[in-house]
């Protein structure tokens, strides 16, 4: 097999062991799944499951790493969009609702960090706590441009956007596997933009 036959192979099979990780970790706790849950899933070999990722730990990491990287995708394409700051809050919220609710990697990778492990703790926390700050940023970004009120907590309203999108999050979650996340959000989401935005009196 010709080199790059041989990478787009193994490329492939990684991509397939992620997904298949994805769809185990969504519907089973860490402790419940089992390597030959993903294999099955996968339909890679055990062996390829050690070749490409390595242990049960490793497979978890990668899929947590994987949700965060298209989470951080989305926010990339809501950065490049014309729009003041809180239509952006507002874009990247509603952006990430419709990934979760289609993306079974992300999926697992949020169920992953809803039942923090100590093998995969590591990798669990700091990305809620990173969302919060970007948020942060995006909202004192709105205050300086004129688009969000002058007299806002910008921490506690950083606080407010993503404690909404968490609590909608799990709400779904529980529901219906985040398939309601997006028209949970598109229902909330006029209220936190309503609370934020600087009206012609507060100019």
């Amino acid at each position: 097999m010709r080199p790059a036959a041989q990478q787009d192979r193994a490329i492939a099979t990684r991509e397939a062991i992620l997904k298949g990780a994805g769809q185990v970790f969504s519907q089973l706790s860490y402790a419940q799944a089992r390597l030959r849950d993903i294999s099955r899933a996968s339909a890679a070999s055990e062996g390829a499951l050690y070749f490409h990722y390595g242990t049960k730990a490793d497979i978890a990491t990668a899929v947590i790493s994987a949700q965060q990287e298209r989470m951080t995708d989305v926010l990339m394409q809501v950065v490049r969009v014309d729009g003041d700051a809180l239509d952006k809050i507002g874009l990247l919220a509603q952006g990430l609702a419709e990934l979760i609710a289609r993306d079974v990697v992300v999926q697992g990778g949020i169920r992953l960090t809803g039942q923090p492990n100590l093998e995969v703790a590591p990798a669990v926390n700091e990305p809620y706590f990173e969302w919060v700050r970007i948020v942060r940023a995006l909202i004192s970004q709105g205050v300086d441009e004129g688009s969000i009120r002058l007299d806002v907590d910008i921490d506690a309203a950083a606080e407010l956007v993503n404690t909404v999108f968490i609590g909608s999050q799990v709400l779904s979650g529980l529901e219906d596997n985040w398939k309601s996340l997006p028209r949970r959000v598109e229902t909330l989401r006029p209220l936190w933009i309503s609370l934020l935005r600087r009206t012609k009196t507060q100019s």
